[in-house]
């Protein structure tokens, strides 16, 4: 056989050897329903996401633009929530949840998401709670306990009023703020947030013998800045707050109380003001704290007792004895959007003993 004969035989198997190996692998994807699905996953497969809408900036043009691109983009689906977190105002009218314009817009939402083959998804309500809208008064709405201490002499009948907790709309105690107004701030001026207070128990107990107030026990309060002293750590009220400058950045600013006998301690109560909210992108989590309480037999050396959560309240730890307690606040780097704010508060006692905020 003549050699270029042989060149075209040989061609020929091998182009009949790769349409084998092709059709092999063609009848492979179609046997095999794994890699069918990866690669073309059905609509239960491909992801859904959070649509916020924020602070009433809807309208129908950017409705249409954002489930449309949701479309192009693979996405099944959506879960509309209805949200405010300071939002600036960017669209000519907001509109308010469930007012006629903003059921409007939501029709409109399910009628094109119908449209797009596209599923969704609705939280409960407005913001955060799922258990709120404009319609529920602060009496049905979600609250906070709050408290105030009286000690009297145990063993004869008490007669007096006892002192109103706080009533205030905030965090924790009489710190006031804490909201998420539907306008959010930009300037914008804000209606002061509904108060509502009503008892719900009055609680009597034997304090023991060791339970004594800290004005009891003479400390001497010293700190790397600012002014402080044992009434204004030890009153309760946080609304009113002193500052502790933020120490250089990898150094640590400090309160510190000194006794004049060693003191037994098993519980803390810390609070700042200031920074400390619960907005994303906050600081905090697990080991992610920067504050520490510190002892120390000789006011020298100091040994870590525990570390301070960020936003700690009022937790507990094993009995430490010593003649130093320090409240120690890291200053770390930098990061974007991070308040200067650090914080202090109060040793020992039930949950009303304890510190203001810095």
């Amino acid at each position: 056989m003549p050699s270029s004969s042989k060149r075209s035989w040989l061609a020929a198997a091998c182009a009949v050897v790769v349409a084998l190996v092709a059709c092999g692998v063609l009848v492979q994807a179609q046997a095999d329903p794994l890699l069918r699905g990866f690669r073309n996953p059905p609509d239960s497969a491909k992801p859904r996401v959070w649509w916020h809408w924020m602070s009433g900036n809807i309208t129908r043009e950017g409705i249409k633009a954002d489930l449309e691109w949701m479309k192009r983009s693979g996405i099944a689906g959506f879960q509309n929530f209805d949200a405010g977190l300071n939002t600036p105002q960017i669209v000519e009218k907001r509109l308010v949840f469930m007012t006629p314009e903003w059921k409007d817009a939501f029709k409109y939402t399910t009628t094109l998401a119908d449209q797009l083959g596209l599923e969704m998804a609705i939280a409960g309500s407005p913001g955060w709670s799922e258990s709120g809208g404009p319609w529920v008064t602060p009496a049905q709405a979600m609250k906070k306990y709050v408290w105030s201490e009286t000690y009297v002499e145990g063993g004869r009948p008490f007669t007096g009023t006892l002192p109103k907790p706080p009533s205030a709309t905030g965090a924790y105690q009489n710190q006031g703020g804490g909201g998420r107004g539907f306008g959010g701030g930009q300037g914008q001026a804000q209606p002061p947030p509904p108060e509502f207070y009503a008892d719900a128990a009055v609680v009597a107990y034997r304090a023991p013998a060791s339970d004594r107030p800290m004005s009891a026990l003479q400390a001497r309060v010293t700190s790397s800045g600012g002014a402080f002293d044992v009434a204004m750590l030890s009153d309760g009220d946080l609304a009113k707050a002193t500052l502790l400058p933020a120490a250089p950045v990898g150094e640590r600013a400090w309160i510190q109380y000194e006794f004049a006998q060693p003191q037994t301690f098993r519980g803390l109560t810390f609070i700042t003001a200031g920074g400390g909210g619960r907005g994303f992108g906050g600081r905090g989590g697990a080991g992610g704290s920067n504050q520490e309480l510190q002892a120390s037999d000789d006011g020298s050396v100091f040994r870590v007792v525990t570390a301070i959560p960020a936003g700690g309240r009022t937790f507990a730890f094993a009995p430490v004895t010593a003649r130093f307690f320090r409240f120690s606040i890291l200053t770390p780097q930098p990061q974007p959007q991070q308040g200067r704010g650090t914080g202090f508060g109060g040793l020992g006692g039930p949950p009303g003993g304890g510190g203001r905020a810095a």
